[in-house]
């Protein structure tokens, strides 16, 4: 079997994400781990703290910019 037509076994990157509170068009808090960002678990959980913390605030779970 030529190296072309191995099958790719390396697994896909883990997606990493960011947590952002909006309120009046601003930034008023952004939750983003250095380096790789945050798993899906903690983002849903700073995502309700965000929204305890600031209740009027729109808060958005984004995807984290690669480097």
């Amino acid at each position: 079997m030529a190296i072309s037509e191995q099958a790719d076994d390396t697994p896909a990157p883990a997606a990493e994400y960011m947590v952002v509170a909006y309120q009046r068009a601003a930034a008023v808090c952004e939750v983003a781990s250095v380096g790789a960002g945050l798993n899906g678990t903690d983002a849903t959980y700073f995502a309700h703290e965000l929204r305890e913390e600031f209740p009027d605030a729109i808060v958005a779970i984004l995807p984290k910019n690669q480097p």
